[in-house]
């Protein structure tokens, strides 16, 4: 779900890909999701940069993962 609260059903690797590129977004297990499944797309977006389908150089925090924002401010 975005901010606003509106949703996009999808397996785990575009849920992933698609919570990484949103601000503000939640990730919510379908009813009939296998156990576990949000909580693997919640740790899956955190290593995926943001509109990861984009090519180009990324050199703005905003164009990193969370995790590699993470590692960078702890340099």
């Amino acid at each position: 779900m975005d901010a606003l609260n509106a949703g996009a059903d999808g397996c785990e690797h575009h849920g992933a890909r698609l919570l990484a590129s949103l601000t503000g977004a939640r990730v919510f297990a379908l009813p009939d999701a296998p156990p576990g499944a949000a909580i693997r797309v919640f740790t899956a977006a955190a290593d995926t940069r943001p509109f990861c389908w984009v090519d180009g150089p990324r050199t703005k925090p905003s164009q990193l993962s969370d995790i590699e924002q993470r590692t960078s401010r702890n340099r």
